[in-house]
């Protein structure tokens, strides 16, 4: 059997060169005579370029491979059997032609020379570091852009990364554990894949996403590809996470969530989007400054209706300048969405449409977190009824989170006497929390996976690109 290990301790990189399989490896990387494109369209190789920074790192010297006995080594087979296993982490065996791979036995008892056996070895050999670079990649980071959903592509950066994972799990005694540490870290990914995991060791003919239960093998790989998109964030700090297909939000603090909330999220024609940001400040008491989109689309018929809607509903009209303006005196039968000179805002209390407080964190979208006045909306089961923004069940638990966090505990009873008083008062956070709105269509919660409907129909775009053949 040909390996590192078995050349002499002060082998030189010629000496590597003149071995049979590195010459035959070299000599198929070759891309001088057809050029690159053609070379690794030939070898059937989809990263052919990272294929070839693996090898050259190497000398050349096969990592899959026996040359004496033409077959696969004991981390081929390791390997082999994790492309197998591809569904449990929601992806597919054939996109790393496991199928061709493991057919490598019958495969050699057909070409009649030797030549021909050494250059299938080295096809078969090189094809499998192919696949394995880009399965470690697709694990890592996903197989589309999030942006784009077309299929993710090999920067530099996430090429040596990848090369640099199956260097070190060939050097493992333990080669697939080590192989899949290159999975995302958070709780939320950790969860899923492994909760999928058992289920389909549960149900073995479910481990082809074409058999068993392909709708949830579907939905479930989806969700991994979304949790792999946000392999750059920190999991170990506390933070704020809103699923907005789940209509909750859970506190997480070092890796454990610590509070759950109800939630109700934008409709789907004024969805919620998914976004990063900071809740840096919150306030008791707040006005509400109607958007122009909800004045000039929802308040203006009712005035032209009837002026009076203001009064009744507890909001004022100001002018361009800031001041009061009598909505009896206005004509608003003249006025039209494209010329709405006003604003509108709503004075604080029971009443008001961000309810007893209001939580702010900076975003191009202009949403927010905040209370609500229509209490009923959380014991419905589907709670997709705001214009965007993100209505919080139980806001004084929020606050008091966040001030403890702040070592502002102190603060509590001034919140419950501004909230009966209706009198605004300002919170700035030194630290402030990290809040990620995301969009998963599945999770675990009680070890269980929990599937949820898919109110803004975004799973089909997903899945176009992502199952697309």
């Amino acid at each position: 059997m040909f390996s590192l290990a078995n050349l002499p301790a002060r082998a030189t990189i010629p000496q590597l060169l003149a071995t049979p399989a590195a010459r035959s490896l070299r000599m198929a990387l070759d891309t001088v005579a057809l050029g690159s494109t053609a070379t690794y369209s030939q070898l059937h190789l989809v990263a052919g370029p990272v294929v070839q920074q693996f090898y050259a790192q190497r000398n050349f010297a096969p990592a899959w491979t026996h040359l004496d006995s033409l077959t696969w080594n004991q981390q081929a087979r390791q390997a082999l059997a994790l492309l197998r296993s591809a569904p449990e982490f929601g992806l597919d065996p054939l996109t790393y032609s496991w199928s061709a791979l493991s057919a490598l036995p019958d495969s050699l008892q057909l070409p009649p020379t030797k030549t021909a056996t050494t250059a299938t070895l080295a096809g078969f050999e090189l094809r499998l570091t192919d696949a394995l670079l880009r399965f470690s990649t697709h694990l890592r980071y996903g197989r589309l852009h999030p942006l784009t959903l077309t299929p993710t592509e090999f920067t530099q950066p996430h090429a040596q990364e990848a090369i640099s994972g199956l260097l070190q799990a060939l050097t493992s005694p333990n080669f697939s554990p080590t192989f899949l540490t290159c999975q995302p870290t958070s709780r939320a990914y950790q969860q899923l894949q492994q909760a999928w995991s058992h289920t389909l060791r549960l149900y073995p003919d479910s481990l082809r996403p074409t058999t068993g239960n392909a709708a949830d093998f579907r939905r479930v790989a989806l969700n991994l590809e979304r949790l792999r998109w946000d392999v750059h964030l920190p999991d170990s700090g506390d933070y704020a996470l809103v699923n907005i297909a789940a209509y909750q939000l859970h506190l997480v603090q070092r890796g454990q969530v610590v509070q759950t909330h109800r939630i109700v999220v934008g409709k789907p024609a004024t969805p919620t989007p998914t976004l990063d940001s900071r809740i840096t400040v919150f306030v008791t008491a707040p006005e509400w400054r109607v958007p122009y989109s909800i004045a000039v689309n929802e308040i203006l018929p009712e005035l032209q209706h009837n002026p009076g809607f203001l009064s009744d509903n507890n909001y004022f009209l100001l002018d361009y300048r800031g001041r009061r303006v009598n909505p009896w005196r206005v004509n608003w039968q003249r006025l039209t969405p494209q010329a709405f000179p006003y604003t509108i805002r709503q004075t604080a209390g029971r009443h008001n449409a961000l309810g007893n407080m209001v939580f702010y964190f900076t975003n191009q979208h202009g949403i927010y977190l905040h209370d609500t006045p229509a209490r009923a909306l959380f014991r419905e089961p589907k709670r997709a009824r705001s214009h965007g923004c993100i209505r919080i069940e139980k806001p004084l638990d929020l606050a008091t989170f966040l001030l403890k966090r702040e070592a502002q505990q102190g603060a509590l009873p001034d919140i419950h006497r501004n909230i009966a008083s209706h009198e605004r008062c300002r919170y700035d956070l030194a630290q402030g929390l990290p809040i990620r709105v995301r969009y998963y269509t599945c999770d675990v919660q009680n070890k269980q996976i929990r599937f949820y409907a898919d109110i803004y129909c975004q799973d089909e775009a997903v899945a176009t690109a992502f199952f697309k053949p």
